[in-house]
């Protein structure tokens, strides 16, 4: 009954409760929608079993609620962001034509949330609308709208992709590497070889890790890339090999353990530890009397030790 009692009052003294109404919006939703959201969105332990009844009668209220939501989007508190995004996504697609619309908004923060969300319900119906604030100025709206597309999966938003591939932030690269592999854009492997050697660790590691998901499709960019002048990329390409572990990857891998490079030799040998592949222990054998590095020695006798132990 206390507890009860503590929540009207905190309600009631909350300044969200205006006699004015928002624009467009029923001044009855608009209590209704705040009311329930001091509490959805509250982190204080005693209320802590009303979140998520209160998140559900938001989302309950249907397309109604989502202006309102819209507009408290402008927030700069974590938890206010998150519990909007999960009420909208709960919602689901039938609050999207309501987030195109928002689209336009002048807060760059607003509409980047809003894709991020977007991408989040995953509609098909909302590739369109994200690919025409694609260019956006504001590089986080650009980074959530190819965050978006490679979680809705369209293919429509290919060639945005591949654009944002190219995008002068490395944040936006990077977002646009992670959904490259996500949509497994044959189209994209070029370019995501060439961000191996990104100046961003993000999005250098962003890039290998969707190149994994090519597999052996991978495999003859990278081999093409390892002698470039950029050891950066090089010895990146050597561990993204590893990772895809394929017969065609150990072997290109096997050519890099004779570099004169005893760094390029380390990546090498280390991915086919990475590899799981029995074929490297033929190759590891016949190069092992040869070695003189220690370092390359001991990632040698691991690889041994590790197929011994089999």
């Amino acid at each position: 009954m206390i507890r009860n009692i503590s929540l009207i009052l905190l309600i009631l003294a909350s300044p969200v409760y205006s006699i004015f109404a928002v624009e467009g919006i029923p001044p009855e939703i608009i209590k209704k929608v705040d009311s329930l959201f001091i509490i959805a969105s509250s982190g204080e332990v005693k209320y802590q079993k009303m979140v998520q009844p209160a998140i559900d009668s938001i989302a309950a209220l249907g397309t109604p609620a989502v202006p309102r939501l819209i507009e408290k989007y402008d927030t700069q508190d974590a938890r206010e962001r998150l519990t909007i995004n999960n009420i909208l996504v709960k919602i689901g697609k039938l609050a999207v034509p309501y987030l195109l619309g928002a689209l336009n908004l002048d807060n760059a923060e607003q509409v980047s949330r809003i894709c991020y969300t977007l991408g989040e319900i995953r509609d098909s119906s909302a590739v369109s609308g994200i690919i025409n604030v694609s260019d956006h100025y504001d590089w986080r709206v650009r980074s959530d709208c190819a965050g978006a597309l490679g979680k809705i999966g369209d293919h429509l938003g290919d060639q945005t992709v591949l654009n944002l591939l190219l995008d002068t932030v490395e944040t936006v690269r990077k977002s646009a590497a992670v959904s490259s592999g996500q949509l497994k854009m044959i189209s994209s492997i070029p370019l995501l070889v060439y961000m191996l050697g990104d100046n961003f660790y993000g999005a250098r590691l962003c890039a290998s890790e969707a190149l994994v998901k090519f597999g052996d499709a991978a495999v003859g960019a990278i081999s093409d890339s390892l002698n470039s002048a950029d050891t950066l990329l090089g010895n990146l390409g050597c561990t993204t090999l590893g990772l895809i572990g394929t017969d065609s990857a150990i072997i290109v891998l096997h050519a890099q353990i004779h570099s004169e490079n005893p760094m390029r030799r380390i990546m090498s040998v280390e991915a086919m530890y990475l590899a799981n592949n029995p074929l490297v222990c033929g190759f590891i054998e016949l190069a092992q009397p040869h070695e003189t590095d220690s370092t390359v020695l001991f990632y040698m006798n691991k690889i041994i030790d590790k197929y011994d132990s089999q």
